[in-house]
């Protein structure tokens, strides 16, 4: 397998943006998830759960790789 070399498109600002946006939704979908247990909700809420997870890890991914 061969490096590839790539591009860094954002700075340092727009890397603490995203890393603080991964941690805001992932703070947010554990209280959904608090919530969620504590009104003992039915199973096919949590899939409100699937968006501020997604967003989170993106923000995380998006701040290491500098993209």
């Amino acid at each position: 397998m061969t490096d590839e070399i790539c591009a860094i498109n954002i700075g340092p600002n727009e890397r603490a943006k995203r890393t603080r946006t991964g941690w805001i939704m992932l703070i947010l979908s554990g209280a959904i998830t608090a919530a969620l247990l504590l009104l003992h909700a039915p199973r096919w809420w949590s899939a409100l759960i699937f968006l501020p997870l997604f967003m989170s890890g993106l923000g995380f991914f998006q701040a290491r790789e500098k993209t």
